[in-house]
Parts: C-alpha cells; sequence; structure tokens
C-alpha cells in the first residue's frame, strides 16, 4: 500500500510566491486597504487587531505572558514561541509572524484583558477569515493544478491513500481520488453552516440567523486554524466525541427507561449547554442519521500500512499528525522529501520508530 501525504509546498511549487507565509499575511492587509473583502463577514478593525497582537511579540518573550496559559498544550507553544522569536530583531513586522502564531497570541492577550466568550470567540472566528480569505486568494489557489506536469499528475496516481494539510482541492481534482483533508478544505461546509448537520436541526441553529453567503463558502468551511497540533488534534475530535456521547445517552434510554426523565430534565435547566445536549439526544432518537458534523482524515491515518511519502511538509509544525504516523505500527518506512540538512536531521528526530528514506526535494522537483 502506497500512502502520500503533502503540504504547503505543493503548493509553492506550482502556485508560486503568493502562497508564502509573508505574501498570504500581505495580501489580507492589503485586501483590506483596497476594500476587497467582504465587510459583512469580517470588519477592516481587523487590520488593526492583528497589528495590535504583533505588537505584543516582545512582552511574550520578556515573560509577560508567560501567566496567562491554561494547558500544558499551551505552554509548550509559549515556550516554542519564545525560543523561536527570541533572536529576531524587534520590532518585527506583521508579515515576519507565523500566520498560525497570531492565534497563540490571539488567546493569550484575550486571556491577559480578560476578553472571554462570546467576544473571543468572535475575535478568533474573524482572525480565521482574514487570513483564510487571503489563502483562498479569490478562488485562484483552486486553479493551481492547471499548473501540474503530466508527470506529476503521473506520479500522484501512483498512490492509493492521500493525505494532506491543505485546504485546496487541485490534488483531487487531477487524480480523481478521495483526499483526506487533516485540517478541513475550502470545498467542505462546516457543521455549523452545513444545513444537513445535526447542530443545524437544533432549536438554536447557527444558519437560522447567519446563512452562509454562497460567494463565499469558503469563509465558512471547515478550514482548520490554531496555533498548536494539539489544539487542532482536540477541535477535530470534538464533534467526533459529541456524537459517541449523543450515540450513548440514545442506547442508554432504549436500555434503561428511567434514563428518560433524567435527561428531559435537561430541557429546563437553564443550562444551555444541558438544553443543547437534550435537543441533540431527542432528534437523534428520531433520526439515528443525523450526526455532528466530523473530519477523520486523521483517524484514518490508523488504517494505512506500509510506506508513507511525505512531501512538502515541514517537520517543525502539526506534530500532531507525526504522532499519529509514529503511533501506527503498520506503518513501516517513512519516505522523506526534506528541503535542507537541518530538516532530515529533525525528521529522523520525529520518526525514530521507523525506517526513514531521505530524499532532496530540490531533485525531486528538478525531474518536472
Amino acid at each position: 500500500m502506497k500512502n502520500l501525504l503533502y503540504g504547503n509546498g505543493v503548493t509553492i511549487q506550482f502556485g508560486g510566491k503568493n502562497y508564502f507565509n509573508d505574501r498570504i499575511i500581505k495580501r489580507a492587509i492589503n485586501n483590506i486597504n483596497i476594500k476587497k473583502f467582504p465587510s459583512e463577514i469580517y470588519p477592516k478593525e481587523i487590520k488593526l487587531w492583528v497589528q495590535l497582537l504583533c505588537d505584543q511579540v516582545p512582552l511574550i518573550i520578556s515573560g509577560e505572558y508567560d501567566l496567562y496559559t491554561n494547558t500544558n498544550d499551551m505552554k509548550a507553544s509559549l515556550e516554542d514561541f519564545k525560543e523561536r522569536y527570541k533572536n529576531r530583531k524587534m520590532p518585527l513586522k506583521v508579515h515576519e509572524i507565523g500566520l498560525e502564531d497570531y492565534f497563540l497570541i490571539n488567546f493569550l492577550l484575550c486571556h491577559k484583558e480578560k476578553i472571554i466568550n462570546p467576544e473571543k470567540f468572535n475575535y478568533t472566528q474573524t482572525l480565521r477569515c482574514f487570513f483564510i480569505d487571503s489563502i483562498y486568494n479569490q478562488g485562484k489557489i483552486q486553479l493551481i493544478y492547471k499548473n501540474f506536469p503530466v508527470e506529476f499528475i503521473e506520479f500522484l496516481k501512483l498512490f492509493d491513500n492521500i493525505f494532506t494539510t491543505n485546504y485546496d482541492w487541485n490534488i483531487e481534482k487531477v487524480t480523481n481520488k478521495e483526499v483526506n483533508y487533516l485540517h478541513g478544505c475550502f470545498h467542505v461546509l462546516d457543521s455549523v453552516y452545513d444545513p444537513n448537520s445535526l447542530r443545524n436541526k437544533m432549536a438554536d441553529s447557527p444558519i437560522k440567523n447567519n446563512p452562509p453567503l454562497p460567494e463565499f463558502t469558503h469563509l465558512y468551511s471547515n478550514a482548520l486554524t490554531s496555533y498548536s497540533g494539539g489544539n487542532k488534534k482536540f477541535i477535530l475530535e470534538s464533534n467526533i466525541n459529541a456524537n459517541i456521547a449523543v450515540e450513548k445517552f440514545v442506547k442508554g434510554m432504549k436500555e434503561k427507561p428511567e434514563l428518560r426523565k433524567q435527561i428531559e430534565e435537561w430541557k429546563v435547566s437553564g443550562d444551555k449547554i444541558l438544553e443543547n445536549m437534550y435537543d441533540s439526544i431527542m432528534l437523534k432518537e428520531k433520526d439515528e442519521t443525523l450526526r455532528f458534523g466530523e473530519n477523520v482524515s486523521l483517524k484514518n491515518m490508523d488504517n494505512i500500512e506500509g510506506a508513507i511519502t511525505i512531501l512538502g511538509l515541514s517537520p517543525y509544525n502539526d506534530t500532531h499528525i507525526f504522532e499519529q504516523i509514529n503511533n501506527n505500527i503498520k506503518l513501516t518506512t517513512i519516505e522523506y522529501y526534506y528541503f535542507s540538512e537541518h530538516e532530515a536531521e529533525t525528521v529522523k528526530g520525529l520518526f525514530n520508530k521507523k525506517e526513514i528514506v531521505l530524499k532532496d526535494v530540490k531533485e525531486f522537483w528538478k525531474e518536472f
């Protein structure tokens, strides 16, 4: 069985420098400046917020934000952030900060300033839309497959299973194969905006008051942004675990009818979480096909075996993916295309349980 995991390096190879981190951030800001953005989805003030986040970097490095983490994963992310930026010349420009690092700074600043939900959630979602819109690049990213040479397409077709951290559908378009979008994709609606999801069958359906605008479906998609692999995994597993919980309650009511009375009390509990739990259980009981939208791509990595080829993906991010690969004992060989010798050494440490075959990605691209 041949498996492929690819990342943004493929996009950059055929889409050019427009998909570098700095270009994405510059384009996002320019979209605001030239009023080329959907103001009904995210406001122009996000540009000022991003600058404010950028201004926090020296304070973060000096330790001023050390008290504002609330999980071990976030503490580790903060220490990693400080290590990566401590020797950089300050002040940094907005585009000199990693896109996903902004989500860590956003959380820290909200915590420090006591900004709580729903305001904190709104800040995060606005930041997400600001960046996702720029990555989407008015749909141009979805057309990069037109630049693929025939030889590269033939290479892609050699694989039985394909995984990606990208949001675009380019590989799917040329291979006609199902692609596992580990972090979601532009063309699949998030469960919150999917009219067929269990979430939108509930009494407080989010799309009643906020229906998706058809021309901006990428901003309502399940494309995932976060500051760490651990947090991404947590988000991915949330709906999976919610479906498991609802199914257990429905099964429990069948096996123990007395449980129904306890669940029905949740309806008038005054607790929004319990009220929604009641609603979802009752809906599920009536129609067992209803589910919260899931992205099971990461779980699908447990089902592959043999060798996996990793192309255009940095070894410095997304540790949850590398852990998933390491924990799959059926995967025996890692073929990794490295950009630098430092990357190659890092990969050796990441996959110490596997046979590793290292190849120079620069030599690989010369073939096409």
